[in-house]
């Protein structure tokens, strides 16, 4: 089955050895596609292959195989790229209901609002096609999904040890609005957006405008906050006064994490 908009683009693959990435490259055409219970042996390949990969444990969180074919079973809740039927990246949606582990509970949504979270459970390119922008493509062909099945709050979780991810994130509309320890007490951003509703921002000040894909323009004020991403205690400050963060800069020696205060 493949879904209604077919990527078939050129990527760049990296020869790699063990964790390093070499300058060569080559290119070829993938596909994207839903994911069924027969591509169980590939998920749980790849999914090796991005453990190995890891230069933090704490950066990804690993499904096992009862969990991943329950997943596989749902209908479009897996979306894999492919490249002459190899597969080389996956995302994995859900829908948690009332389940205790609804992230919506962690942001305080209503308790009427829970069953209209889809999450955006995980994702994983491997690391000798990471740069050519394959989380962005299946998060947008996931999105979609999570529209059209009529959901209207969508939800993540992003290790702050995972900038790149973050950004890819960010860049959808989503915002950070928690930030609290998850699975085996790893800290973890909680990420949310409002699928019917455009945000602007709630502060004195000259404006600027920005964009992000899926989003529409949004108002953001100059004098928002920005805070280097390692600073935990700083941020949880943040989001207990009612800042959201919004955008990340990407520097060498690290990164920024900028926040601001929003209305609707």
């Amino acid at each position: 089955m493949t879904i209604p908009l077919i990527y078939k683009c050129m990527v760049k693959r990296h020869e790699a050895s063990s964790c390093r990435i070499a300058e060569k490259a080559e290119c070829s055409r993938f596909d994207m596609k839903f994911l069924q219970a027969g591509s169980l042996p590939d998920l749980l390949s790849l999914q090796s292959v991005i453990e190995a990969n890891l230069t933090c444990p704490e950066i990804f969180m690993l499904h096992d195989e009862k969990y991943l074919l329950e997943i596989l079973r749902l209908d479009r809740s897996v979306i894999g790229v492919t490249i002459e039927d190899r597969l080389i990246a996956y995302s994995i949606i859900r829908i948690p209901g009332l389940a205790d582990d609804n992230l919506g509970r962690d942001i305080n949504l209503p308790e009427e609002e829970l069953i209209k979270v889809a999450h955006l459970q995980a994702a994983a390119v491997h690391p000798a096609y990471r740069g050519n922008g394959l989380q962005r493509k299946l998060t947008s062909a996931h999105m979609h999904v999570i529209e059209e099945q009529g959901y209207e709050h969508v939800c993540c979780t992003v290790s702050p040890k995972n900038p790149i991810s973050l950004a890819n994130y960010l860049s959808y509309g989503l915002m950070i609005e928690g930030l609290h320890p998850k699975l085996n007490g790893w800290c973890r951003y909680i990420l949310h957006k409002n699928i019917l509703r455009p945000k602007f921002i709630n502060m004195e000040g000259p404006e600027d405008k920005v964009k992000s894909r899926d989003q529409e323009e949004s108002r953001v004020c100059r004098n928002e906050i920005k805070i280097q991403i390692s600073d935990i205690e700083g941020q949880f400050d943040l989001l207990k006064r009612g800042f959201k963060g919004f955008k990340i800069a990407i520097l060498p020696d690290g990164a920024e994490v900028f926040y601001a205060k929003f209305y609707f």
